[in-house]
């Protein structure tokens, strides 16, 4: 029997860095960080892509400028306005290069690099836009569906249910399930 493959979202690979890498005594038996540590063990194949790693480095970037205004005295909703004035030094930069270099080529992840998709991807993708899908997740979502995962992995509650009604609807005709991690570990132990 093969192993179940699974494209998995940036807010759960977002979730595990903090936990792991950034947040000091941070809990790490979170369903997302099992789910990770259950995929490098090999008991499923994770997918991850370009999109992935855009907005890994996008948050990170935000995380460590947000720190920066915020010391400064501004508030979160000035963080817009105020993101622009601030940059991050070197050894921000040089983690943030690192991890996702590091999730890039690593060994216990399918790397799907953009160059890879054909047809009518984008068509595909701005008709899954057109029933309230936010782009970014409509990019993971047609990617995880392209390269045939078994199931698409997430937090992103409306995003689940905003793409099981595509399934429903047959605007997504092809074989994947929405889950969460904790749903998820679940089938594992199945």
């Amino acid at each position: 029997m093969s192993l179940l493959t699974c494209y998995i979202d940036t807010n759960i690979f977002i979730e595990y860095i903090f936990r792991t890498h950034i947040t000091e005594n941070a809990k790490r038996n979170t369903a997302c960080c099992k789910l990770i540590d259950k995929g490098v063990e090999g008991l499923f194949n994770i997918y991850i892509s370009d999109y992935t790693l855009m907005e890994i480095s996008q948050h990170l970037t935000d995380y460590y400028l947000m720190l920066k205004v915020i010391k400064d005295g501004f508030s979160f909703r000035e963080f817009s306005r105020t993101r622009k004035d601030y940059t991050l030094d070197d050894e921000e930069a040089i983690f943030i290069a690192k991890i996702v270099e590091g999730l890039r080529t690593s060994e216990y992840l399918t790397y799907v690099e953009t160059e890879e998709i054909t047809g009518d991807f984008y068509k595909i993708v701005m008709g899954y836009v057109k029933e309230y899908i936010d782009f970014l997740d409509a990019l993971h979502l047609r990617t995880a569906i392209d390269v045939e995962c078994d199931y698409f992995l997430t937090k992103d509650v409306e995003l689940r249910k905003r793409a099981q009604a595509l399934i429903t609807k047959k605007i997504i005709t092809e074989p994947i399930k929405m889950s969460t991690p904790p749903s998820f570990l679940r089938i594992l132990k199945k």
